[in-house]
């Protein structure tokens, strides 16, 4: 029997004390639709290096991806507050997904710093994005969530009208003008004076992390696989050896970043003020973009590889690029640790930190230990720091006071903390 449903509902705030809230079918068609855009960007960012553009390449690929990353944060946090689910909303973000094609296309150009067929298609999802804000606005019987409406239509308004207007800036100005401006759209949610403690789900905004989280790693993992793929019908001569080896420890290394990555429990972010959610928001961008360029930088170890004469740097760059990326993924979610959890063990943070200076190291001595040997002491470090959470962890759980009269006083193993650093 088909469920009936009125064709538009008021907005209202959702409650973060509501019971388990899963990410809805138009949440997760929204992430898939970036998959395209983020695909792009690493794409772009692999291209320019192997042209020896490593600089240039860089710098739009950050542009790019933050673009791309402050869209999707803008309407998940949105829809963690006020998913109404009607007909309006769905149209809406069917206009949001239709950006995201647009922001994809215009990739390649913005790339270069031709932001036009890219900013054309921000401004039509930021638009639709303040026509949701104009519902609230409209719409919600809360005076404080009003009077929020009112200062994000406004403001990110104003913004967009500065981006059409950034179109008119001087190349040789327009690093500096999308910098600048850039900042000020980041800075809407604040200047606004929005607590993101006033509503939503919790545990909901962690999950559409987390799965954004996967589909970059994702996209990691099919980055190499394509490149390796396309190495093995080139018919180019290569020994398969070297190639085999990178790819067994690229693989190992995107296995030990997502155990590592929902090992740690930034979760306790939101107990501690709007500040602290503020940073554990913000700062996975960092996460997100280093995933992606790990496998920008994979794709391109393939490309050295197999055919070193269309790669343009040395090898110590080439192994560089995925180890760096391995460092501030790292590097990040200990940030991210220490604000949220306010005390992590010394033990942690110094296995964090080592097993980015060995991920850097390697790829610096690259020259003598070969790009596939620096990817496969990376995966050996990251595996011990696996192997140390693991028992750190266990340890842990031994010294809760539940596991003292041992597994029979639980009754279940289903009743044990899935992570145990969460219930302390």
């Amino acid at each position: 029997m088909v469920e009936a449903k009125r064709w538009r509902v008021p907005i209202a705030t959702r409650d973060h004390t509501e019971g388990h809230r899963q990410a809805t079918w138009l949440e997760l068609f929204f992430d898939l639709s970036f998959v395209v855009a983020v695909a792009q960007a690493a794409s772009q960012f692999e291209h320019a290096a192997a042209e020896g553009h490593l600089g240039e390449g860089l710098l739009g690929y950050v542009f790019v991806f933050a673009a791309i990353w402050w869209i999707w944060v803008s309407f998940t946090w949105f829809a963690n507050f006020f998913d109404t689910d009607d007909v309006p909303y769905r149209l809406l973000m069917m206009v949001m997904i239709a950006g995201s094609l647009g922001l994809a296309a215009g990739v390649p150009q913005a790339a270069h710093l031709d932001f036009r067929i890219f900013v054309v298609s921000y401004v039509v999802m930021r638009l639709a994005y303040v026509a949701q804000w104009a519902r609230v606005y409209r719409s919600s019987g809360d005076p404080v969530m009003r009077t929020l409406a009112g200062r994000i239509i406004v403001l990110t308004t104003v913004v967009q009208a500065g981006w059409v207007a950034f179109l008119l800036v001087p190349m040789e100005w327009r690093v500096e003008a999308w910098i600048a401006w850039f900042l000020l759209d980041l800075a809407v949610p604040v200047l606004a004076r929005w607590n993101p403690r006033l509503g939503g789900h919790w545990g909901h905004i962690r999950e559409r992390y987390g799965l954004f989280t996967i589909i970059v790693l994702g996209e990691a993992v099919a980055a190499a696989t394509i490149a390796v793929s396309g190495a093995v019908d080139s018919g180019l001569d290569f020994d398969t050896a070297p190639l085999l080896t990178l790819a067994i420890a690229a693989l190992v290394i995107v296995f030990a970043l997502w155990w590592i990555y929902f090992d740690f429990a930034g979760g306790h972010a939101f107990e501690h003020g709007p500040v602290t959610v503020y940073v554990w928001a913000y700062s996975h961008y960092f996460v997100f973009a280093a995933v992606a360029a790990l496998g920008a930088g994979t794709a391109l170890a393939v490309e050295r590889i197999t055919d070193p004469g269309h790669v343009h740097l040395g090898d110590r760059t080439v192994a560089l690029i995925p180890a760096v990326a391995v460092a501030v993924i790292l590097v990040t979610t200990l940030m991210i640790e220490e604000v949220s959890e306010r005390g992590i063990p010394a033990g942690h943070v110094a296995a964090k930190l080592i097993a980015s200076a060995i991920a850097v190291g390697s790829a610096y001595f690259a020259p003598v230990l070969t790009i596939p040997g620096a990817a496969v002491v990376t995966a050996v470090a990251l595996t011990g720091l696996v192997v140390y959470g693991v028992v750190e962890q266990h340890h842990l759980y031994r010294r809760l006071p539940e596991a003292a009269g041992g597994d029979a006083a639980l009754g279940s193993t289903d009743q044990r903390p899935s992570n145990p650093r969460e219930a302390t």
